[in-house]
């Protein structure tokens, strides 16, 4: 059986580092883009089930992706954004652009694993 796809795209290395070993423990092949830009590529080339979305970062931020993302009108993968600033303007921004929760770092490791793992039971990924 093939491995489903999860996509990683932050700026931030040791965090990638971080969730691709989560996502990897929890069963995905995981793919690494370190700015908006190369994560809009990724999602077009790989179209990953399940992308962990950083609101900000170089190039083209979380939010910016999420917009080219709702214009080009193609199926959205499950997306779980992160951010290092509450806000609920923000927040509010990134679930109607489509994305399915809004996490604030630091992040409970076990929290994102039980979570990863209730969506792949639902069948959401």
């Amino acid at each position: 059986m093939t491995k489903k796809k999860a996509l990683v795209c932050d700026d931030d290395r040791p965090l990638q580092e971080i969730l691709s070993h989560i996502l990897a423990r929890t069963g995905f092949s995981v793919l690494l883009a370190d700015d908006g830009e190369k994560g809009l590529a990724s999602i077009a080339e790989h179209s990953p089930a399940l992308v962990i979305l950083d609101m900000e970062m170089p190039r083209k931020d979380g939010l910016q992706l999420l917009k080219d993302l709702r214009e080009k009108g193609d199926p959205a993968p499950y997306i779980i954004m992160l951010t290092s600033h509450e806000s609920t303007e923000k927040r509010d921004l990134a679930l109607g652009l489509g994305a399915a929760e809004v996490m604030i770092k630091p992040f409970n490791a076990a929290a994102l694993i039980k979570k990863i793992e209730g969506l792949i039971l639902q069948g959401k990924v």
